[in-house]
């Protein structure tokens, strides 16, 4: 089998990851070349990945198309450009080309609900965001609450007259833009030029321009397919409509994987069931960071996204899912955190992790999702995990940026290991499993913490400039390859290989390398 994908960008959540998912289930990825795709705020070649699409298409057994890259170049592009909406929109007719020259190709589309980041930064956003970053925000979740009826009008006009006028213009007008995108997507769906339509929203909360717009845009889902067709508000249902199958849910830089998994539990003929196992007693219920419902509802919608079900504990599961819950904290771990943290969860983590090791004595199939906390493992669950759990026999694993990259991810890694039966399909499991554990644990929670106060204590700045990158680099991958040592099953059999760490936007947020048997 053959998948074409054309990612969000380029970063290696969006490229590497779905490539190194695909491995494991012994199928073929297409991707654009490197030099089409976006580089940070350069938009991609829009013309010429237009042109790749239908290249590609004939070639492939189905097709993942991300419409951020499509129309605008990226998905920073779709934030930052000045694009007007026809020329995005005409980028979209390629699609609609395909599908009349291929009816029974798979076209799977996805896009993103613009999101009002709140942080005074602009290395994704237009320039102004270092300014007013996080009076937008406020302002956003105003407007959305007025909406719905609170009586909220002097507010309002106090935070909008500290925003001059002009930026609130420029911010609005953009995403009215990318609005209407989504509504051509919208279009696209109902008109079959494509079968299935993912509108995810990226950081989100419940409130907000970004969930007023979800609101509107499951409006017109309804009145398309009179009769509940199509799925309410919360995504958690997947529903077919007159056209196609659309799902609404919190996520981002995870969908690419996801629906790769849709399509390989497709190609196989399966809707594997999968059972969830909760930490924290009522856990479950809370929402986690940038999410807009509990984190119970987070998990029903990435198992539906990748073509599965919602199993019972007592129903002979395909696949477990070991969640460990958000704190209810809802922030990014903190060394404060320990003492009182491992008073509060121990007992819980201790009985999961328990659970896990009989599970997998049993000869079941484990994921660990932790969502404890956003951008990083809990190192509390760590511990338990690298003590009691044989890792190396894991389904999946993950533990980075929002609950629903991370709970997308690792059941994507899981649903692909169920077809690992060649040598080469189980190399490849282990290396992205190694991969989640080297990032999302050693990397996310420990090295970029040290690298960070390391640049601090002797440039004092807490991000690398050009001239340190390559120094930066090598830095990082000395203490990637300690954390390896760390880890029972992969410690003296596993490497970074050698020169192959970089960060990919020049920045200590992401990283990127490859793995090697030693």
């Amino acid at each position: 089998m053959r998948v074409g994908l054309l990612p969000l960008d380029e970063r290696p959540v969006n490229v590497r990851y779905p490539a190194m998912i695909a491995a494991i289930a012994g199928i073929e990825l297409a991707l654009p070349p490197d030099n089409l795709l976006s580089n940070l705020r350069e938009p991609a070649r829009c013309s010429d990945l237009v042109a790749w699409l239908h290249a590609i298409a004939p070639a492939v057994d189905a097709l993942i198309v991300d419409v951020e890259m499509l129309a605008f170049g990226g998905l920073i592009a779709s934030r930052i450009s000045d694009e007007p909406p026809g020329a995005a929109l005409s980028r979209l007719d390629m699609l609609r080309t395909i599908k009349n020259e291929l009816p029974h190709l798979p076209i799977l589309a996805f896009n993103v609900i613009t999101r009002i980041s709140n942080a005074d930064a602009s290395t994704e956003e237009p320039l102004y965001w270092a300014t007013y970053g996080t009076r937008l925000y406020r302002l956003s979740q105003l407007l959305d609450r007025a909406a719905q009826g609170e009586p909220l009008t002097n507010e309002i006009a106090a935070l909008r007259a500290e925003i001059p006028p002009d930026v609130v213009r420029d911010m609005l007008r953009r995403r009215l833009r990318n609005h209407i995108v989504n509504l051509a997507s919208l279009h696209l769906l109902d008109s079959g030029a494509i079968d299935l339509l993912v509108l995810s929203s990226d950081d989100t909360s419940p409130f907000g321009l970004g969930s007023r717009e979800k609101r509107w845009l499951a409006g017109w889902a309804d009145l398309l397919a009179p009769g509940g067709d199509y799925p309410a508000t919360d995504g958690s249902e997947e529903a077919a409509g007159s056209s196609g199958v659309l799902l609404m849910y919190p996520g981002a830089d995870e969908v690419g994987c996801t629906l790769l998994a849709r399509i390989i539990n497709q190609h196989a003929g399966r809707a594997p069931r999968i059972a969830p196992l909760y930490a924290v007693p009522g856990g479950e219920e809370i929402v986690a960071a940038y999410e807009d419902g509990p984190v119970r509802l987070t998990v029903e919608r990435q198992i539906h996204a990748i073509g599965g079900t919602v199993a019972a504990a007592d129903g002979s599961p395909d696949l477990w899912l070991a969640v460990n819950t958000p704190s209810p904290r809802r922030t990014e771990w903190d060394e404060t955190f320990a003492a009182e943290e491992r008073d509060e969860r121990y007992e819980h983590l201790d009985a999961l992790v328990d659970r896990v090791s009989e599970l997998q004595e049993n000869g079941q199939q484990v994921i660990v999702a932790d969502v404890a906390y956003p951008n990083g493992a809990d190192p509390l669950l760590m511990e338990l995990l690298i003590e009691k759990v044989d890792l190396a026999r894991l389904a999946g694993f993950g533990a980075w940026n929002t609950a629903g990259n991370t709970i997308g991810t690792a059941l994507a890694q899981g649903c692909a290991a169920l077809l690992a039966t060649t040598p080469a399909q189980r190399i490849a499991h282990l290396r992205f499993l190694l991969h989640r554990f080297v990032e999302d644990w050693g990397y996310q929670h420990v090295v970029r913490r040290a690298a960070r106060a390391m640049l601090e204590r002797t440039t004092g700045t807490d991000e690398p400039d050009d001239t340190m990158i390559g120094a930066i680099c090598r830095w990082i991958e000395t203490h990637l390859n300690a954390r390896i040592g760390a880890l029972p099953g992969f410690a003296g059999r596993w490497r970074i290989t050698p020169g192959s760490t970089r960060l990919p936007w020049c920045r200590l947020f992401e990283v990127d390398f490859a793995l090697e048997l030693v």
